[in-house]
Formats: structure tokens, sequence, C-alpha cells
């Protein structure tokens, strides 16, 4: 590896600067990032944290570096990496079948039998993985989630499709529960917590509460103005799939284990370094349709390729807080971003951009955007329709011009529920890909167009939506 940062690179003066300017531009109340670099002869670890804002526009409390933020579908990663070691243990397999180790799950599907393990944590079991039930705030509100899924849809046949799934990962969490007799949040401290010597990755709102957090902010519909969201976090329900909060800090802990071999800073193993090597091998390639994140999924993380730099990683969104843990393994880099609102994505890109130029010379995959104006986009007919699951639904028309529009109602409760409005599908550089947004202050939406065993489905961002009408003739 080849060291391009210069000496006065992990001084975080300047980096405070930097974010500061982002931020303005992209109505991010506050923003806390950070950087850790392993020397490969050496084995010596370097790290700074930057900031900048405030933690909340109400209050007005600056963030800092020991500020907590909501990880959340980061959380993926780690209750994949307990599902690891208990492979590791003998006591677990990725190809074990769903109905053997949790005998009491009933899901309302004909391909029930055939899921497994390795299903639930590469995202192709065909769950439907959108259903945010809260079923209380009690320790048993995972066993009760899972009680629950007796309704959930199938939206395809395991591993005939993939779609990023939720509740796949509630099931994974609920797993560990069972065979480690214990609540997934007290396995989370002794598997994970400890042996990292971290004390941040919190689920509950009592123990952030007791430390300097990222709340998140949502904007009002037709407002260019992010306040306090009404919600502060989602359900406990859904812990193994998004709850844990963490400092910048510790998050940059967790993923130079992975730089390591499994291994902590002080010798401690989380997982070997062949299932470190496993964990970040493609276990599915996406349809060109869903790789609208990354092109590769591995077991937990999203794999891609930085201009020649490998990177896994994975995000995270939850009610008006975003994050971000790349983990560039050759260069011997973790990034870590955080975001409590504003045009969150294009605020992390430009951070974690500014960081793989200065510390790997590497330019990250850029997020997709259109190529054209409205009218160079051709819907096909035969795209035409109304797709949904448990949470979403998409109904594609054509417009007064010939273009295709989209209206999309998002019930999860994630985001901020706005009248549903047709907005106009953009081009991009895929003829079946296409993005969308109602207003310049929200992300574009990518939105394409593909078939899973013969089905027509949807993809908006890396969810798959079955059609479940044709347009009328």
């Amino acid at each position: 590896m080849t060291v391009l940062h210069s000496p006065t690179a992990f001084d975080p003066a300047p980096w405070d600067g930097l974010l500061a300017e982002i931020s303005r531009r992209h109505h991010v109340p506050g923003i806390v990032a950070g950087v850790l670099s392993i020397d490969p002869g050496t084995g010596a670890e370097r790290r700074f944290v930057a900031r900048t804002g405030v933690s909340n526009v109400r209050t007005g409390v600056e963030s800092d570096r020991d500020t907590l933020c909501q990880i959340g579908s980061i959380t993926k990663v780690v209750t994949t990496t307990m599902i690891m070691q208990l492979c590791e243990e003998g006591r677990l397999s990725l190809d074990s079948r769903l109905v053997d180790v949790l005998p009491e799950l009933a899901l309302d599907s004909p391909h029930a039998d055939d899921v497994t393990v390795r299903h639930l944590v590469t995202h192709t079991s065909g769950i439907d993985g959108d259903l945010f039930t809260d079923t209380g705030r009690g320790d048993d509100c995972i066993e009760r989630y899972v009680a629950t899924l007796t309704s959930a849809e199938s939206l395809f046949a395991p591993s005939t499709g993939w779609s990023y799934c939720n509740s796949g990962f509630v099931l994974a969490g609920r797993i560990i529960e069972v065979l480690d007799g214990r609540t997934w949040d007290q396995s989370l401290r002794a598997r994970i917590s400890e042996p990292l010597g971290i004390s941040s990755f919190l689920t509950l709102p009592e123990q952030v509460m007791a430390h300097r957090h990222q709340y998140g902010h949502v904007r009002a519909p037709g407002t260019s103005t992010w306040a306090p969201a009404a919600t502060a976090m989602i359900a406990r329900s859904m812990g193994p799939a998004g709850l844990i909060t963490s400092t910048v800090d510790d998050l940059l802990s967790f993923g130079a284990a992975f730089l390591r071999g499994g291994a902590t800073r002080d010798g401690a193993r989380l997982v070997s370094e062949e299932t470190v090597a496993a964990m970040t091998q493609p276990q599915w390639t996406l349809d060109e349709a869903a790789a609208t994140m990354a092109p590769r999924w591995g077991l937990g993380w999203m794999l891609d390729d930085w201009d020649g730099h490998r990177v896994f990683w994975h995000g995270g969104t939850t009610i008006g807080n975003n994050a971000w843990l790349q983990v560039l393994p050759d260069d011997g880099l973790v990034l870590v971003v955080f975001c409590n609102g504003g045009v969150a994505p294009y605020a992390a890109a430009e951070v974690y951009g500014a960081f793989a130029a200065e510390f790997a010379g590497a330019v990250p995959t850029p997020l997709v955007r259109p190529s054209g104006p409205s009218a160079d986009a051709v819907v096909d007919d035969h795209w035409l329709g109304t797709y949904a699951d448990a949470s979403t639904s998409l109904t594609v028309t054509r417009g007064e011009d010939g273009g295709g529009r989209v209206t999309i109602v998002n019930d999860s409760g994630i985001q901020p529920a706005g009248e549903p409005t047709p907005t106009p599908l953009l081009p991009t550089s895929e003829p079946f890909r296409f993005v969308t947004r109602p207003d310049a202050l929200t992300p574009w939406a990518p939105v394409s167009f593909t078939s899973i065993d013969g089905t027509p489905v949807a993809y908006v961002g890396i969810r798959a939506l079955p059609r479940r009408e044709e347009a009328a003739a």
C-alpha cells in the first residue's frame, strides 16, 4: 500500500472546515465523520474524527467526537457477524433451514421450508422485507415480531431473486436469541462490544439519552426546513436490522477488526480470518436493475470497486439519521460518516469521497443521477401498472408528454409521508433504469424494471416490488 496522505492529514481542523462547507450546501444540521488507517507493515493505527454543526437544531447542542448517532442498517453487518460466530462455534450453518432453527415459525409461503440462514444474510429469501411491526419494548419483542410474520408474503422463491430484506435480519436476530438463550441486545454486548472494548453500541432510548446524540431531522413536504423528527427511534422489534447507535470511534473500531482479519487492536478475536474472507466474498451478483448501491453482496456486506480499490461497506437510514461505514482492505482504511438530516446522501458522498481521495487515491462509485431530460426517457408500455410490497407502492403511468411518471407511497414510517404526487421518470445511462424525485431537496430515487422468475418487478432503490396490477388498456 502506498501512503498518499500528507503528515498533517490526520489533523481534524481542516476537515472540520470542509464538513462545515458541505453541511451548509446540503442543509445537514450536523456531520460527524472519521478515518482510521492501519499501517500494513507495523500494524500501527492512526485515526481522527472531524465534526461540524449541531446534534439538534432545537437545542443548539454541538456535535462532537463523542456524539452518538443511529447507524441504522449497518447493524445488519453486526448481526451477520454474530451469526458467523455461531457458525464458527459449530452451533449453526449458513445452510441450516430456517424451519429447523426456528420450528415455531409459520411463514405463509409455499417456499417456507427452503429458506436458509444464508438467504437471510444475503437478502435472497424472497420474504417481504418491509414489515416494521412494533411489538413493544419488552425483551420478547423480537420473538413477538417473528410471530407476526405468518402474514409475510413471499415476493419470490429463495435464490431466484434479490430484494433488501429487513425482516430477514430480525429473523437472524431471533436465531441468535434462541441459540444463545438471551436477548439479541445481550448477545450484542457479549459478542461484539466486550471483545472490541467499546461502550457505545447502544439499543435503547434511555441508554442513548444519557449521552450527547445526533437527533434525526426531517423536512416537511413543500418546505426547505429540516426540524427534529416526531419519532426518535425505530421500534425495538427491528433491533437486529437497524437499531444500534454508536460513536464514530466505536464504529471505526468495529470496521478495523475486518482489516485485522477479525481481530481487535488488543488481539481479541471477533471472527476468524476465514470468516472475514467469506463475509467479503460475493455471495450474490445483483441484477443490473437492483445494483443501484453495489454490484455484489457478501455476507452482510455490500461489495464494490472504487476505481480499482476494493471496498466493502454498508449504509444506514433511520428517522432523519443516516450513516455510512466503508472498509478499503487493500488500503488499510476505514471510513465513517454520520449525518442527521438534510440531503444526506450527497453530503456524505462528498465527505467520504474527499477521505478516499486523500488517503487512498480512490474515487467512489458515483450516485445515480439523470443523464438527460424527461423527453429522452423511453418507458415501455409493458412497464406500466402498479407494483407493491408491504410498505411501498409504485404506480407507473404515462404523462401527457408521453413520458413515464410514477407515484410512490411509502407507509414504513421511516420516511416522512407527504401527499402522493406523480413525478417524471428521467433517464440514466441504462435503458431500464430511471430516477425520480419531487423536488431539488430530495435525493434522486432510482426506479428500474426487470423480472424475477417471470414476474414483472420494479426496483425502488434496492427493493423489489412485484407488479400487482397492469395498466388499464
